[in-house]
């Protein structure tokens, strides 16, 4: 008897109906190893072999490795450019809030967050918004603040050109 009928007939329970191995139909062998005690190293076998001469040869103890025909499905890893080209095709970009006040310093800041928005800008996360974004805000209202206190007219006079986008936050 080689030692592929034997592990069939282990499993069919026509040698020790006792033993209760299950196998599933997609399980196979795909070695078979045989040790002279059950911790030590193993001699790998041909399925083919007679099991009374390597039991005899080269021990008693045999080891059926078994393979499935359905793989275990391994994550993909996460692809750099798909990752770029998932965050640039991102339709939500994130804005700063500032409290609603009365002072004019803080409505013109509030319009250019609108105006921001209104144009489809924003910064990418929160985060950002809340830090670089804010930093923006501050230094472009300190700036046109400035600028619209010293009289945009009088720059103009002297070659300095206001971009026209901003125009609407003059005056």
């Amino acid at each position: 008897m080689s030692l592929k009928d034997f592990f069939m007939k282990l499993v069919n329970k026509e040698i020790s109906p006792e033993c209760n191995i299950a196998v599933t139909s997609s399980e196979e062998i795909e070695r078979i190893e045989l040790s002279e005690a059950l911790a030590a190293s193993a001699t790998q076998a041909s399925l083919n072999c007679n099991i009374i001469e390597l039991t005899k040869g080269v021990g008693i103890y045999i080891h059926y490795r078994l393979k499935t025909d359905i793989t275990t499905a391994t994550p993909a890893s996460p692809n750099g450019f798909a990752i770029l080209m998932q965050n640039a095709r991102k339709s939500k970009l994130y804005l700063l809030t500032f409290p609603q006040s009365g002072n004019r310093k803080q409505t013109l800041r509030n319009d250019l967050v609108d105006w921001i928005h209104n144009n489809g800008g924003g910064w990418s996360t929160q985060s950002y918004a809340n830090t670089q974004g804010k930093e923006f805000i501050v230094s472009l209202t300190e700036a046109i603040w400035y600028i619209d206190m010293r009289s945009h007219k009088k720059l103009e006079e002297r070659s300095f050109h206001i971009p026209n986008i901003f125009l609407e936050f003059f005056d």
